[in-house]
């Protein structure tokens, strides 16, 4: 496991000085977390969590583990719509170069703990799935009420067969919760039935996991925003995990396993919008993006909108 620190060249793209501050991007705002002094300010703070690892015992195609720097790339010439322009920043990446996911873990949660202590808004980037489970662990030093949001064409419910993979770390989050006797409310939105199979449904069902099928956010989003509106006031915190192969393969080419009559980029967009909003999401993952798939750089492009919707409420 190395740590890399934040790297200006991914920070680079077009300026219109002519505008002054209307014509600001990302890259011009963005600053280095390791340099960030306490301040009355609570940041957003951006982490690589460069794994393919999981994905690789989870028996996927690989690709995944250099997406946060991609995705950065693509986060940068945004144009910003929002007046916070002081509070993003980039605290580098970690790498799991040596397939020891455990110990590249161990270093995630400590890092993404120390962002959350300061109540700072950690927003962490994959890496494939394997992502999850760190930042839950992380998150749950902090708070114990907690509501797991993974939007998701699976439920990632496997068991380790022996090691924790990409598609365990849900499952994992309830060993944790039933072992430290608190609860585990699992809210997945997106699956897709010929997706996952019997077992694991039924598996969603003992753990008693409220799933939202791809198919009733199709039929009437209005009434999925209106139940999460109530669902996440239940809740002290919010974990909110948004896996690119949860879109239709139409928008996100670029995945470890592309789905059919997956979510379009609005649906997603506005989910996203309802639990920000809710002020309860304390981090937010963005996992599964595979640059070797990708077609025009549209799923990278793609994961950079779904960032900047978090950034800007």
């Amino acid at each position: 496991m190395q740590k890399t620190p934040f790297n200006q060249e991914n920070w680079t793209g077009r300026i219109d000085s002519e505008d002054g501050e209307l014509g600001l991007r990302i890259h011009q705002v963005i600053s280095d977390y390791d340099k960030f002094e306490l301040s009355s300010i609570q940041p957003k703070v951006l982490l690589g969590f460069c794994s393919e690892e999981g994905v690789e015992r989870n028996k996927g195609r690989i690709g995944a583990k250099n997406s946060p720097d991609l995705i950065r790339k693509s986060l940068a010439n945004l144009p910003l719509h929002f007046s916070e322009t002081d509070f993003i920043f980039d605290a580098g990446n970690f790498h799991c170069d040596d397939k020891n996911l455990e110990s590249a873990r161990d270093e995630q949660i400590n890092q993404v703990d120390k962002i959350i202590q300061q109540n700072h808004f950690p927003i962490v980037i994959g890496g494939g799935h394997e992502t999850a489970l760190g930042d839950f662990l992380a998150l749950a030093k902090s708070y114990k009420n907690i509501g797991i949001i993974n939007l998701d064409a699976h439920f990632d419910l496997r068991t380790p067969n022996p090691q924790s993979t990409s598609g365990t770390p849900f499952y994992e989050m309830a060993k944790y919760c039933e072992e430290n006797e608190i609860a585990f409310n699992y809210i997945p939105i997106g699956i897709q039935e010929l997706g996952n199979t019997k077992a694991l449904f039924q598996r969603a069902e003992n753990l008693g996991a409220n799933y939202i099928l791809a198919d009733e956010v199709h039929f009437n989003l209005n009434k999925v925003l209106d139940d999460l509106k109530t669902i996440v006031q239940q809740f002290d915190a919010l974990y909110v995990s948004l896996d690119m192969d949860v879109f239709d393969a139409a928008y996100a080419p670029g995945v470890s396993a592309t789905t059919i009559n997956g979510l379009t980029p609005f649906q997603v967009k506005y989910i996203l919008k309802v639990l920000i909003n809710s002020n309860k999401v304390k981090i937010f993952d963005l996992v599964e993006y595979n640059s070797l798939f990708d077609v025009d750089n549209s799923t990278a492009k793609l994961s950079a909108q779904m960032i900047y919707e978090v950034l800007r409420y």
